[in-house]
């Protein structure tokens, strides 16, 4: 005889919500960051065979552009993949002046001079490049949960638009 929890569950769909705020440490204009010209020089520099991160990993099936058209990877390593957007994976350009150097330090060690800190930010350490839709879209970095989008780069098609 078999308990309740033993048997299987059906694959199945439930919205998520999620409704917090966050308090924003103040911050510079993005462009009057002396660093800024960092963020241009690697995306110049990347962009043209650059790939979505989340794709790379499970499948082009769920990359999108800003308009929600597929955008693939090209067959070809050296065309570009249309739809990308350079996303900060650890810590936004907005939020570093809030930053506790310690903790930044356990997870990146040498991360410990706030003169430098900003260069990191605007480095490849921090960079991902993401398609639209894996990056502010439905299963977006700044959208999902932390959990749902990381489970994604694993699940092939875990997020729809509602």
């Amino acid at each position: 005889m078999s308990s309740p929890d033993s048997a299987s569950v059906a694959a199945h769909s439930a919205k998520q919500s999620h409704s917090y705020t966050v308090h924003f440490p103040p911050h510079p204009a993005r462009t009057s960051d002396p660093h800024y010209v960092d963020f241009n020089h690697y995306h110049k520099t990347h962009r043209p065979t650059a790939r979505c991160y989340i794709g790379e990993r499970i499948g082009y099936d769920d990359c999108r552009d800003a308009q929600g058209t597929p955008c693939p990877a090209p067959d070809d390593a050296t065309a570009e993949q249309a739809g990308l957007e350079l996303h900060h994976a650890y810590v936004e350009f907005s939020l570093q002046q809030g930053i506790d150097l310690k903790a930044l330090e356990v997870d990146f060690p040498g991360i410990s001079d706030p003169d430098q800190l900003g260069a990191w930010v605007e480095s490849d350490q921090n960079f991902r490049w993401l398609c639209v839709f894996h990056h502010r879209g439905p299963g977006g970095a700044h959208t999902a949960s932390h959990s749902d989008f990381t489970a994604e780069q694993y699940v092939r098609g875990l997020i729809s638009k509602s």
